[in-house]
C-alpha cells in the first residue's frame, strides 16, 4: 500500500505541538465559512485530516499563524476537490470559482468578502489574514503566484476536457503550478514573520531550489495518493512512469521514490552553495539569516508532505470509494469530503 512505502529523508521530522487545537478551531472556521455542513461532512472532513497538513509544513507557527496556515490547507484542498468530477463531466462550477477567485486577486472588490461561491468569501477571508504585517512587494509577489496555481488549475481542466498529456515531463511542468506548494512557500514567510528580499527571490539560485524541493513535494504526493488515484480512476505520474519506461507499478514507484531522493539531495547541494551566493550579493547576517529560513521551510515541507502523506485518512481506496460525488453530481464543497490530492 502506498501509504507504507519508505521513502529515506535525511530531514528530521517535525510537529506543531498546537495541532489538536488548531484542529478544533479550523472546523469551526469551516463551518463558518459554509464550506463543511452538517455532522457527516464534519466527521468526514475531520476523518481526512487534510488541514493537519499546516502542523507538519509549519512546524513553529502558533495562535492566529497556525489558524491561517491550517486553513489556507484545509482550503486548498477543498478547492482541489471542486475539480474532481466523473468521467464524462466537465467541472463547470470549479471553473466558474476559479475565475471568481482570479478576479478577486487581480481586481479586488471593495465590497470585500460578499462573494456568492463560499470557496471564494473563504479565499477573501485567508487573503486578507495573509497580506496582513506583509509589504507591498510580498503582496504583489503573492498575488501572483496565488494566480499562476489557479490559472494552471484551469490548464489541467482545460487539457481534460480535450486530451490530458501523457509524457512524464508534460505532467510534472504543469503540476509545479498546481500543487499549490509556491504560494505555501510564501506562507511559510508570512506565518514566519520574515520576508526574504525581493530581487533574491526572482534569482536563478532560488528558482533551482524552488523547483527541486516542488519535485520533491509534487512525487511524493503521487506516490502516496497512487492507490487512492487508482481507486477513482484518476491520473498519476507512476501511470506515467509505467507507460514511458514500459516498466511494472512496482519498478515505477522505485523510479518515482529514486526521483524524490534526487530532488533532495540536489536541494542539499543548492543550499550548501547559498553562504556563497549570499556573500557575493553582498547580504547583511540578517539578510543571508531570511534566505537560510526560506530554505528551511523547503526542507520542511518536503518532510511534512511525507509524514502528513502517512498518516492522514485522505489517501486510501477505502476513502476514495466511500466518499466519491453521488450520481447527481453534487459538487458543492459541503457535501464533499476531500478525497484526492
Amino acid at each position: 500500500m502506498p501509504q507504507n512505502i519508505t521513502i529515506n529523508l535525511p530531514i528530521p521530522p517535525r510537529l506543531n505541538s498546537g495541532l489538536a487545537a488548531a484542529r478544533d478551531r479550523n472546523l469551526e472556521w469551516m463551518r463558518r465559512q459554509k464550506l463543511v455542513l452538517g455532522h457527516s461532512a464534519a466527521r468526514r472532513y475531520v476523518f481526512s485530516a487534510v488541514a493537519d497538513l499546516a502542523a507538519y509544513s509549519y512546524p513553529d507557527a502558533a495562535g492566529e499563524d497556525l489558524d491561517l496556515a491550517f486553513d489556507t490547507m484545509g482550503w486548498f484542498f477543498l478547492f482541489d476537490d471542486l475539480f474532481d468530477v466523473p468521467e464524462g463531466r466537465t467541472a463547470d462550477e470549479a471553473v466558474d470559482v476559479c475565475q471568481q477567485l482570479i478576479a478577486l486577486i487581480t481586481h479586488p472588490s471593495p465590497r470585500g468578502a460578499d462573494h456568492a461561491a463560499p470557496l471564494v468569501s473563504a479565499f477573501a477571508d485567508i487573503w486578507r489574514r495573509a497580506r496582513t504585517g506583509m509589504s507591498e512587494e510580498w503582496q504583489l509577489r503573492a498575488a501572483h503566484n496565488w494566480v499562476d496555481y489557479l490559472s494552471g488549475n484551469l490548464t489541467e481542466e482545460i487539457d481534460r476536457r480535450t486530451w490530458a498529456p501523457q509524457d512524464f515531463a508534460t505532467r510534472m511542468r504543469i503540476g509545479h503550478r498546481t500543487l499549490g506548494l509556491i504560494p505555501s512557500l510564501d506562507l511559510a514567510e508570512r506565518v514566519g514573520h520574515f520576508e526574504i528580499p525581493q530581487i533574491i527571490w526572482h534569482s536563478s539560485h532560488l528558482e533551482s531550489m524552488r523547483r527541486a524541493a516542488v519535485d520533491a513535494v509534487k512525487l511524493i504526493n503521487e506516490v502516496m495518493s497512487l492507490e487512492n488515484d487508482d481507486a477513482r480512476g484518476d491520473p498519476n505520474l507512476v501511470h506515467c512512469l509505467m507507460r514511458q519506461r514500459d516498466c511494472s507499478r512496482q519498478e515505477a514507484i522505485r523510479v518515482a521514490v529514486t526521483l524524490v531522493q534526487a530532488a533532495v539531495s540536489q536541494l542539499f547541494e543548492q543550499v550548501r552553495r547559498t553562504p556563497l551566493f549570499c556573500s557575493r550579493l553582498g547580504l547583511t547576517s540578517t539578510e543571508a539569516d531570511k534566505v537560510q529560513r526560506y530554505a528551511t521551510a523547503m526542507f520542511t515541507w518536503i518532510r511534512g508532505s511525507y509524514d502528513w502523506s502517512r498518516n492522514n485518512g485522505r489517501y486510501s481506496p477505502h476513502t476514495a470509494s466511500a466518499l466519491s460525488p453521488d450520481v447527481t453530481g453534487q459538487l458543492h464543497p459541503a457535501n464533499l469530503a476531500p478525497v484526492s490530492p
